[in-house]
């Protein structure tokens, strides 16, 4: 079963995976390795979230289903956002992996996820 300590773990392998892929753009990596670097975000994600569902059902979490729509739409949107990058310019594809993606993640894990952590401590479960 996954617990907190696991949890919290993801939350860090996603920063350091989103810092690999600032760094990939910056360093003007090939567009073939950031896309792998983001297929490999995606899938961890993917993993995360349900993992993290899996405790709150586990908890009895009551604010689950608005959770679950915030980890689907961050999927969503990152698959359609990947989907155009084939239609950009460069410029415009490195514009966008400088800003949107570690912003976006780092406030789920910030507000949505911290929100889930305190319902966890004050229930006692590790």
């Amino acid at each position: 079963m996954t617990d907190v300590a696991e949890i919290e773990r993801q939350h860090s392998e996603l920063v350091n995976m989103f810092s690999n892929l600032n760094d990939a753009v910056k360093k003007n990596e090939s567009r073939e390795i950031i896309y792998k670097i983001i297929d490999d975000v995606i899938s961890f994600t993917r993993a995360h979230f349900a993992d993290e569902e899996q405790l709150m059902i586990t908890s009895g979490y009551t604010e689950i289903e608005s959770h679950k729509t915030m980890h689907r739409e961050l999927i969503d949107e990152a698959l359609h956002l990947k989907g155009k990058f084939d239609y950009v310019d460069e410029h415009a594809f490195r514009d966008w992996l400088n800003h949107w993606p570690l912003g976006r993640v780092l406030a789920h894990i910030k507000y949505a996820d911290t929100h889930f952590e305190e319902y966890i401590a004050q229930k006692g479960i590790k």
